[in-house]
Parts: C-alpha cells; sequence; structure tokens
C-alpha cells in the first residue's frame, strides 16, 4: 500500500492512501477533509488565517485579495499553492481549493475568492502541488515576488491550474473578479482595490508531473 505520512515531532499524520479512489466535487466524508485539513496544517506550520471582514481592518496591515481554483475532467485533485512573506519565516498563506466553500458554478472547477490581512513587505510564490499527486512544483527560473503596503487593498491574480497540463498560472481577470469580491465581501465594496497584477501575476508554472517539464503544455 503506498501511503504518505508527515511527521511533526513525534507526532504522525497519516495523509491519503494513494490507490483509493479521488473524491468529487460533492462528497459528506468529511472525516476525510479534517484529516487533510489536520495534516496540512501540521506540514505547514502557523499559516495566516483569511480575513472575513467582519471586523475592522488593521490599518497597519495590508488586504490582499484574489481567486485560486481548479479545472478538471472527473475529480478534483486538490490544488495547494504557497505564499511566504520574505525575511519573516512566521507570516506564511496556503491557500487550497479542498475544505473550503465552491465559488465556481461548473461541475469541472473547484475553487474560491480569497482575502488575507497581512504585514505589509514582500511575498514570494514559494511553491505548488496537488493533493493527489506527488510531484512538486519546478524551481522557477525568476522569483514571483510582490509587495505590498499598510493600508492598502490589493488584487493579486487569479491561481489557476488544471489537471491535463499540470501547469499552474496566475493571471489578471480583475473586471471579473473584483466584482465578485465585492459581492462576497461587502467591505470591500466602497474601497480602492488596486490591481497588483503586473508584479504578482505569472506564466505557467510546470509541476515535476508534468510529462514535458513546462516545454510545450504550458504554453498552450
Amino acid at each position: 500500500m503506498n501511503v504518505w505520512f508527515a511527521r511533526l515531532g513525534s507526532t504522525n499524520c497519516k495523509i491519503i492512501d494513494r490507490k483509493k479512489p479521488m473524491l468529487g466535487k460533492v462528497s459528506s466524508t468529511h472525516l476525510v477533509w479534517a484529516a487533510v485539513a489536520l495534516c496540512a496544517t501540521l506540514l505547514s506550520g502557523c499559516a495566516t488565517s483569511r480575513y472575513d471582514g467582519k471586523h475592522a481592518p488593521d490599518p497597519s496591515k495590508a488586504i490582499i485579495v484574489g481567486s485560486i481554483g481548479e479545472s478538471y475532467l472527473t475529480q478534483p485533485h486538490g490544488l495547494v499553492v504557497e505564499i511566504d512573506q520574505q525575511g519573516a519565516p512566521g507570516t506564511a498563506l496556503r491557500l487550497t481549493t479542498l475544505g473550503n466553500e465552491d465559488d465556481q458554478p461548473s461541475l469541472h472547477l473547484l475553487g474560491h475568492y480569497f482575502m488575507y490581512e497581512v504585514p505589509p513587505g514582500e511575498y514570494e510564490y514559494t511553491q505548488w502541488h496537488y493533493v493527489y499527486y506527488a510531484g512538486k512544483s519546478m524551481p522557477r527560473p525568476v522569483p514571483a515576488v510582490f509587495s505590498v503596503k499598510a493600508g492598502e487593498t490589493l488584487y493579486i491574480g487569479d491561481l489557476r491550474a488544471d489537471a491535463l497540463r499540470f501547469c499552474l498560472s496566475n493571471v489578471n481577470n480583475a473586471e471579473d473578479t473584483v466584482q465578485a469580491l465585492k459581492r462576497k465581501y461587502p467591505m470591500l465594496k466602497d474601497r480602492n482595490i488596486v490591481n497588483l497584477t503586473p508584479k504578482s501575476g505569472f506564466a505557467p508554472w510546470p509541476s515535476s508531473d508534468a510529462t514535458d517539464f513546462g516545454k510545450g503544455l504550458c504554453t498552450i
């Protein structure tokens, strides 16, 4: 049986038997998702929680917004994207498609709009992967880094991956996504949201599961 384990100190966490079938978009197996979420916490440490906009924003911090989603033919694979603050290892964002609300209308899409309150500084997309695949993101020739300032509200892009090419992109879809974010989070309605994708966006980024390592399918 091919099983993954995560270890933190003396704690073992069984993540998944990779021979078991993947779960669909709508599933009642809450215990499985709870186990995945617990193991994700053990693996990533103390990741920054999403900001729900129900309390006044901290003027010493910035607000970043965007979306994450994955497309697939039959089953979602569990997209995970990690963003770390440079020089501050305690500040990390772990964006995931599984275990969250689903804002996508299609049966072949899974994802949501997000909002985080973060300290000012420089942030880097450090890695991405699928829960249901072994591959990790390939090294980037140029780091994907963006900076935020206190008091700003910034759209950082739409993160999109698909299970055909095994490539992640961060694209500018501000015209539609910002309006959707304002509907989801009423506190954004009257705020000026700056489009940061000229700096935070990036071209397709392959996983090591991509059979061409980004030389062909990633460019389509």
